[in-house]
């Protein structure tokens, strides 16, 4: 049981690295291409919300 605990906590240790690592190398470029994606999807959610009342 120890085993797998320390396992799962060395996999989620490794895939927290990946994640932030990815996010320090953006280009502000590609940080301006998530932030119209993110807001986009926000409007379309809005907009889905306010169809349904």
């Amino acid at each position: 049981m120890i085993i797998v605990c320390i396992l799962l906590f060395l996999i989620s240790l490794f895939m927290y690295l990946i994640i932030v690592g990815g996010n320090l190398n953006k280009s502000d470029y590609e940080k301006m291409l998530e932030d119209e994606e993110q807001l986009k999807y926000i409007k379309s959610y809005k907009n889905k919300v306010e169809d349904k009342n």
